[in-house]
């Protein structure tokens, strides 16, 4: 069982240290015109506040992480009615500005359904960044629309 889908040791029952929540409202998110995007309606968060991580419930979170650690990235869908079928999806990540700080093998990844977290990876240099989310957004099983933003991470030892 040398392979990461065949190992007994999935991403789900890892701990990261830091996790990055998107609340995205999507039926406001899914008017707008697909492509960068600077408006409102996307709620971001961390469980780092006390850590120095700033910004929440905007779209310009920056992330205090430390190198050596795992983040957990999760997106959910805020529907009126909360049951109309609207769907987020992380789609990818991509840095924008500055240090890579997941170096060569930290990048984020998919995790298989039913982990606790979308997407996993580890902070592995030290320095600042900006970096893309990317999403899709669906409401009521209508054709995938995509965005993107950059928030920021912080990377300390």
């Amino acid at each position: 069982m040398n392979n990461k889908t065949n190992s007994p040791f999935v991403s789900s029952t890892i701990m990261p240290a830091r996790v990055i929540n998107l609340a995205i409202d999507t039926a406001y998110i899914y008017s707008q015109t697909s492509g960068s995007y600077a408006g409102v309606g996307v709620y971001m968060m961390d469980n780092n506040v006390e850590g120095g991580s700033t910004n929440e419930g905007g779209l310009e979170l920056v992330t205090d992480v430390t190198a050596g650690f795992g983040i957990a990235f999760n997106a959910f869908p805020i529907d009126a009615a909360g049951n109309q079928g609207d769907t987020v999806a992380i789609v990818g990540f991509e840095i924008s500005d500055g240090t890579n700080i997941f170096g060569d093998f930290g990048w984020p990844t998919e995790q298989p359904a039913g982990s606790s977290y979308q997407w996993m990876g580890t902070a592995i240099v030290q320095g600042n960044c900006t970096y893309q989310i990317k999403i899709g957004v669906s409401i009521g099983g209508a054709p995938m629309q995509y965005f993107w933003w950059d928030p920021f991470f912080n990377c300390t030892a």
